[in-house]
């Protein structure tokens, strides 16, 4: 009876060592957070330098304008070509990283961008100030961007959108941060001592890259099978042909062959337009603000805002996209159509408190935007499509970049009496971007319906 007992409880033993080697295999194969929160937290980071130096150029405008002697379209021009070739540079930063990885990139990205803020500082003329800050920083910040938007992603599932949400946060607070920040430097030591400042806090981001451990292969069976069933073209291992033979030397030719590749380009340009819109508040608004009576220090702080707007909006876009049954893209539909709507409505207003509260909502609602890129990517195509596709997405992002803030300068310029004119560009982009997403959600579900049609055949 003892021994019988005895040889129960060492089964018991057994069973219970193999539960728990199991579990462990289970947690390496499908891995939710650990040691990547590290990673989130470094990417959060990263994003903080990026978007709290490229949001802060607002703050820098008028004190460039008086000493290059330039005028809105000028200096509106540094800012918007030196975020518009970080995302050119999107498709080949994609590539490097899936061949050499984030952590590597993402240093020799800070690096760069700390060499190009240090010679801005230096400029004395317009074209120096371009090849510094726009060219060498933009490649630099280019080289850091997409590392910090994917590093964390192989860390994690069930929770991947929300560790995005997160990290993505970093941009919310370094727009809240960075601006009465560069304002208080510009007032007390002048522009020059600014960007070296700066270029000292992207040096610093070197640290961040090199956090960025990769981690396991954390793709489930369901993402595998999408896989199988989304990336692959018509045939299984065939080629690419035609328009997507040429796409496919960009971003290889598994997105290139890609069935949900159509919806995919949709959601670009809604993608290029909602960028297009973005960076026009966030270079002309100070100044509109500061026409209608605001102090220099408010309308910092609007800027700062929407940083805190944004921050909000990317965690409960995270939770959101984390769940099944609402598709990120219908988020995005919706956040895009109220940011629109907000943009108009800054064009009535004339005291602070009204400024504050439709920036903060603007924040909002691009915030919402912003984090449901990379949850949206995955639904259409799949995880294992996530970098080539963002690559690519970036890239056209940046022409959106390149001409929305000088165009906003331009519309301003020629209205010379009404600041406002930059915000209701700013509206109508961004409705145009809402319209695209409209579209995009159409199609789908179309495509849904009709695939569904042929599976009960």
């Amino acid at each position: 009876m003892g021994d019988e007992r005895q040889h129960l409880l060492q089964k018991s033993e057994n069973e219970t060592k193999e539960e728990a080697r199991q579990t462990n295999i289970v947690d390496e194969a499908d891995p939710d957070g650990g040691w990547g929160w590290l990673v989130v937290l470094a990417c959060f980071m990263t994003n903080f330098v990026i978007d709290g130096v490229t949001y802060s150029f607002g703050m820098l405008m008028k004190p460039l304008m008086a000493e290059m002697e330039e005028g809105n379209l000028g200096c509106a021009t540094i800012g918007s070509t030196q975020t518009a070739v970080s995302f050119f540079i999107g498709p080949f930063v994609a590539r490097a990283v899936t061949k050499i990885g984030a952590r590597k990139i993402c240093m020799f990205g800070s690096f760069l961008a700390a060499v190009g803020v240090f010679g801005a500082s230096f400029s004395w003329n317009l074209s120096f100030l371009m090849v510094c800050y726009s060219l060498v920083t933009g490649i630099g910040f280019g080289f850091m961007y997409i590392p910090a938007v994917v590093a964390s992603q192989e860390h994690f599932t069930k929770r991947r959108a929300l560790a995005q949400g997160i990290a993505l946060c970093g941009t919310g607070m370094g727009t809240l941060v960075f601006p009465p920040f560069v304002e208080f430097i510009i007032a007390h030591y002048g522009w020059r001592i600014t960007f070296r400042v700066m270029s000292g806090i992207c040096l610093g981001s070197v640290l961040c890259g090199a956090t960025m451990f990769p981690g396991k292969n954390c793709a489930s069976g369901n993402e595998e099978e999408e896989e199988d069933e989304s990336s692959i073209g018509f045939t299984q291992g065939s080629p690419p042909k035609g328009w997507r033979w040429l796409l496919s030397l960009i971003v290889g030719p598994s997105l290139a062959t890609s069935k949900s590749l159509p919806t995919f380009l949709i959601v670009m340009v809604g993608d290029f337009l909602a960028t297009m819109s973005l960076y026009i508040p966030y270079t002309h608004l100070p100044e509109m603000a500061m026409a209608r009576g605001v102090s220099s220090r408010n309308a910092a702080f609007l800027i700062s805002a929407a940083g805190i707007g944004s921050t909000v909006g990317r965690i409960l876009a995270g939770l959101l996209c984390d769940q099944s049954w609402l598709h990120p893209m219908t988020i995005t539909l919706l956040a895009t159509a109220l940011a629109s709507l907000q943009a108009f409505l800054l064009i009535s207003c004339t005291q602070f408190w009204m400024f504050l509260l439709l920036s903060s909502g603007f924040g909002f609602m691009t915030g919402f935007w912003v984090a449901c890129e990379t949850p949206l990517i995955i639904r259409t195509l799949s995880f294992n499509l996530l970098t080539p596709a963002f690559g690519l997405l970036t890239g056209s992002a940046g022409l959106g970049a390149l001409i929305g803030a000088p165009l906003a300068g331009i519309a301003v310029d020629m209205s010379k009496t009404d600041k406002g004119m930059a915000v209701v560009l700013c509206g109508c982009v961004m409705g145009g971007s809402a319209l695209a997403y409209g579209v995009a959600t159409l199609y789908r579900k179309h495509t849904e319906k009709r695939q569904n049609m042929y599976a009960q055949i």
